[in-house]
């Protein structure tokens, strides 16, 4: 073998071109502090699970990801490497273990990169439409929305335009990334925080005022609950046991804001890049989400909500697309310059998303490759760019599949648990974190709280270990959450299986060629 040695070349060829900025927007980009956060988690848990606390899920998610959160800032400021948890993981339970993980959470992003790209192009191209259609008397615009939402074809090529922005933003450079990342999410903050204000200050009297006969539409707000009503729905009023059972999706609404932690080897003066990138990421969003939802809920009200939600299932919902909060809230911001803001800001939320998704997709290929778990050429770096344009494309092409299951089938939201994946690794992250101090004294020795009885590193990973086995849990046995089916199990297992035969069969050629793979556990890679 001509090199034999762990890894591929001596230094990575990534260079630390982001800063704290940049750290920052790439999880907020992911977990979104913005008016489609909330709007989503309003709709989600409503429509999954009446009867469930549309804030409280939120609180309780929020809670069960602060530990996640102290400790993924302490492994990455302690090991800045591209890949993140799987280095992590790799480095210090083993390396298969750490590749299977990786392996199984990046298809995980890329399912909900494929989930994503069609909820953009079925949903808020839609809604953001329709909004301007009815509120300016655009019908063109309103039958415009419906045909879109209605055309699969449509939905397909919307899809696949939102992934073209993605693969735009991810493959010009850090320069190009950088700037455009931080243009959209003023864009879109500027709206966001306009979206709020008008929800602060917008009473529910208000809202059925300006509901009633919107658009030239002939309803009311009583009509809704009424037509509900007459095709067979029955108010749920909120109740513990709904509420526990929704908090997955309290969970998964933080989901990102850590994801940052997979360019640390990108970022300078890591430890202020990583305290803005992954704690204050979390902070940010929670006021910006949990503000979104209450006041949302407060001006709509929670009873129509549930009753505009099973309206819309039954298919009598009479506007051209579904019952949203971003439809709702055009209703009463009668400033077209605010209202366009406000809509725009939710239009491009996903092309933002998209670009994050791509960026830490490509890392986690990186990694892999650059420790030779997959083929080498997938760690090779672009001499003018200084960006890992191969592994990029691999996560476009495995992303545009998705995103043809997502539109063509119900395989996705179905039959992959992808909830399930995430908690998984989350509970192989916490258990690493709960040994370090014992199996890799080298690393733990210079983290705070190094010297307790107890290491703070070891009581974060026990915290998050109760808190994500617990979501785990839900994920598995909740059929509205996971799936949770006995094909999905299949498929789920089928994914983690996969990644250890990759292992064995990548460990077995290499060791005919003279290198042993396992090696990797004993090592960092450089930066």
């Amino acid at each position: 073998m001509a090199n034999n040695q762990v890894f591929l070349r001596q230094a990575t060829g990534l260079v630390r071109s982001l800063n704290w900025a940049d750290a920052l927007v790439m999880s907020l980009a992911v977990t979104g502090p913005t008016y489609l956060s909330y709007t989503l988690q309003i709709n989600f848990v409503g429509g999954v699970d009446p009867g469930a606390s549309i804030l409280n899920p939120s609180l309780i998610g929020l809670l069960f990801m602060i530990p996640l959160c102290v400790m993924y800032y302490l492994f990455t400021v302690r090991i800045p490497r591209s890949g993140g948890d799987y280095v992590w993981v790799s480095r210090t339970l083993n390396p298969g273990i750490g590749f299977i993980g990786g392996w199984a959470m990046w298809v995980a992003f890329l399912a909900l990169l494929g989930g994503v790209a069609v909820i953009f192009s079925s949903t808020v191209v839609p809604v953001f439409f329709a909004s301007l259609g009815y509120s300016w008397n655009i019908p063109s615009w309103v039958s415009l929305a419906h045909n879109i939402s209605s055309n699969t074809d449509v939905v397909f090529a919307l899809a696949l335009f939102d992934l073209g922005c993605g693969v735009l933003i991810t493959s010009l450079g850090s320069k190009f990334y950088s700037w455009t990342m931080i243009i959209l999410a003023a864009v879109i903050g500027v709206g966001t925080l306009v979206s709020l204000a008008y929800l602060a200050t917008t009473s529910n009297a208000t809202f059925i005022s300006d509901f009633a006969n919107y658009g030239g539409v002939a309803t009311s707000y009583q009509g809704i609950i009424t037509a509900a009503q007459a095709n067979g729905w029955t108010y749920a009023p909120i109740a513990l046991g709904a509420t526990l059972v929704a908090v997955p999706f309290g969970v998964l609404q933080w989901n990102g804001f850590n994801y940052s932690s997979y360019a640390g080897g990108e970022v300078r003066n890591v430890k202020k890049g990583m305290l803005w990138g992954i704690v204050m990421a979390l902070v940010i969003d929670a006021v910006a989400n949990l503000l979104g939802m209450y006041w949302g809920v407060n001006m709509i009200g929670y009873q129509f909500n549930q009753a505009a939600l099973a309206l819309s299932a039954s298919g009598h919902w009479p506007f051209a697309v579904g019952p949203w909060l971003s439809f709702f809230e055009p209703m009463v911001i009668h400033n077209s310059v605010a209202l366009f803001i406000v809509q725009l800001g939710w239009l491009l939320a996903f092309v933002w998303w998209m670009g994050s998704l791509l960026f830490i997709a490509s890392r986690y290929v990186f990694a892999f490759s650059f420790d030779r778990m997959l083929p080498t050429a997938f760690a090779d770096i672009s001499a003018r760019l200084r960006f890992p344009l191969k592994a990029t494309a691999l996560s476009i092409l495995i992303g545009a599949i998705f995103i043809y299951l997502s539109t063509f089938t119900t395989f996705i939201g179905t039959f992959l648990n992808s909830t399930a994946i995430f908690c998984v690794v989350w509970v192989l992250v916490s258990i690493t974190a709960i040994v370090l101090p014992w199996r890799r004294k080298d690393i733990a020795a210079a983290m705070p709280g190094a010297k307790w009885p107890v290491p703070l590193i070891s009581i974060v990973g026990f915290a998050s270990m109760i808190a994500m086995g617990a979501t785990a849990y839900w994920a598995f046995t909740t059929p509205a959450i996971g799936p949770s089916t006995a094909l999905s199990d299949v498929i789920l297992g089928t994914i983690f299986v996969l990644g250890a035969i990759i292992f064995v069969v990548r460990y077995v050629y290499l060791k005919g060629r003279g290198m042993d793979l396992m090696k990797a556990a004993a090592e960092i890679p450089p930066e």
